[in-house]
């Protein structure tokens, strides 16, 4: 293959890198997951026209409460503590504790990441905003734990007008799902004709990589990731769930009992990095003494495959990998099935790079004997370029009988390329958000493989940088040997080019993930030890 259509082909990988958001949308057709439902709360949702009204946070107003009358409730598990404020019966804590914010930091990751600006999920009237602070009358007890217990159920009551509300929660020990209900009560005289809305604010709840999709998301029979390029986004229609997330954490919402129930979700931009949802439930009407009960799963942790899989196996089609998603899965367990032997993920980036290697040995073998044989032409290609120079078609006909000549297929040798790339394209995804990399430690001076590497000498500091990218030179080094092994050809400004290309994958990569870097450093050691003994046997 000769250079320029490497060189092609190379600067078209990072453009997919670098410009990742311009994937495609990789549409899948999943089979929802049937869920049990709670038969005896049975909705009959009449189909009528979703409410239009907007509804803003300004809207909602403080009811005048006292400070005494306000009570906060704590629930401790072995995996997070919550704290819910009697006024709305709304989180205003929810730690995970198992996750820092900043490695080697004690704060833990907190998904109320928006306070200042609502507390989710408040659940109010669509003619009534105000309903989502009414303060709420919960248990005696203020403080409950899961450490001896399975799960743990919190109730809140609250009144409005002639409408008796209940909002519970139940919590349970090994999962990061929590059962909410809200019921809701006609005590008046009069027919009330209404309807529900789900609230929820929130920003990233840490810093990650700006090259993952961070805000709101809903899925109906596809991942569809929010990108708000203006103020207000509507969708209206049959969806699963909806909710936020960040490169590693997540909040779901996952409506029960309602069948095919048509909703409505609006999105909306609060600042430059809060955004807003709410779900607009169908409308519901009730009678006097009639009451009407919703349903609802949270999931509120981390982007884990087997913690979102385990109430609700269709949650874990949130965690996308971009277009080539159905290749990225299967990476990700390979990795995480490699960490139950070594105990570090350094090593497991390491293996797998191996083993990817060892897959497409015999494609890269095609590749460097292509390379070899196209650079043994490389005088007659010169020469028949400037005999033809004016005359193109005379010249590809020439050189098609050239390649039959020698047994030679110019496309040979970047095939093996291109059918790698969706591979590794995959893999970096996995690597850029893959919690189980988030502060992990390899060794030496890499001890975060989700974060830039940098090795800090005394007081020797970088400006801009910090300290010594090194890893990311030595990935630069090895493509220099890399190129300098490779069949040049007749062309200077071609080698020369190809000589620059070290420089600019270490300008691209000194702030990618370490582990991303210690996938492609590996790969190009990899990669000289089968080229440079190709090579050797093609001498022969």
């Amino acid at each position: 293959m000769e250079k320029r259509v490497l060189l092609a082909v190379v600067l078209s990988v990072m453009v997919i890198i670098i410009f990742n958001y311009l994937y495609v949308k990789f549409i899948p057709s999943p089979q929802p997951t049937k869920i049990s439902q709670n038969q005896s709360n049975n909705i009959e949702i009449k189909k009528e026209e979703p409410l239009k009204k907007e509804i803003k946070p300004e809207e909602i107003k403080i009811s005048q409460v006292s400070s005494e009358e306000l009570k906060n409730y704590i629930l401790i598990s072995p995996q997070y503590e919550v704290s819910i404020t009697s006024l709305g019966a709304r989180f205003n804590k929810f730690q995970l504790k198992n996750y820092s914010k900043e490695k080697n930091k004690k704060e833990p990751v907190n998904l109320i990441s928006s306070p200042s600006e609502g507390l989710p999920l408040e659940i109010y009237l669509s003619s009534a905003p105000e309903v989502a602070v009414i303060n709420y009358r919960g248990p005696e007890k203020n403080i409950f734990s899961l450490e001896n217990a399975t799960s743990q159920t919190i109730s809140f009551l609250g009144s409005y007008k002639n409408i008796t509300l209940e909002k519970t929660f139940t919590f349970k020990r090994n999962s990061y799902f929590i059962d909410l209900s809200f019921r809701i009560s006609n005590q008046g005289n009069e027919v009330i004709k209404d309807g529900i809305l789900l609230r929820g604010v929130f920003s990233p709840f840490v810093d990650g990589t700006k090259y993952v999709f961070k805000g709101p998301f809903y899925y109906t029979d596809h991942l569809n990731e929010i990108k708000l390029k203006k103020d207000l986004e509507d969708y209206t229609g049959n969806l699963k769930y909806l909710g936020y997330e960040d490169t590693y954490f997540m909040v779901a919402l996952i409506p029960q009992n309602m069948g095919n129930a048509t909703y409505r979700a609006t999105f909306r931009n609060i600042d430059k990095n809060t955004q807003e949802f709410i779900l607009w439930l169908p409308p519901f009407e009730l009678k006097p003494n009639e009451e009407i009960t919703y349903n609802f799963k949270l999931y509120m942790g981390p982007k884990k495959i087997e913690e979102m899989k385990k109430e609700y196996p269709l949650l874990g089609k949130a965690l996308y990998f971009g277009i080539f998603d159905f290749i990225a899965k299967p990476l990700l367990y390979i990795l995480k099935f490699s960490h139950r032997f070594t105990g570090n993920f350094g090593w497991d980036i390491i293996f797998i790079t191996i083993l990817l290697r060892i897959l497409f040995f015999p494609l890269n073998q095609i590749s460097y004997k292509s390379m070899k044989r196209m650079q043994e032409i490389q005088p007659i290609i010169q020469k028949l370029r400037e005999k033809y120079k004016d005359d193109p078609q005379t010249l590809n006909k020439e050189l098609m009988n050239v390649y039959k000549s020698y047994k030679i297929n110019p496309f040979s040798g970047c095939l093996p390329i291109l059918i790698q790339i969706p591979i590794f394209i995959a893999f970096y995804k996995v690597l850029l958000m893959a919690i189980e990399l988030r502060h992990a430690p390899f060794m030496l001076w890499i001890d975060d493989l989700s974060a830039p590497e940098r090795l800090y000498i005394g007081n020797f500091h970088i400006p801009y940088l910090g300290g010594i990218p090194l890893l990311t030179i030595l990935m630069g080094a090895s493509m220099f040997v890399q190129q300098k092994l490779s069949p040049s050809t007749t062309d200077p400004f071609q080698n020369r080019l190809m000589l620059l290309m070290p420089l600019f994958f270490i300008i691209l990569f000194i702030n990618f993930p370490s582990g991303l870097v210690l996938y492609w450093f590996v790969n190009n050691i990899l990669s000289i030890i089968q080229q440079y003994f190709t090579l050797k046997l093609l001498k022969k």
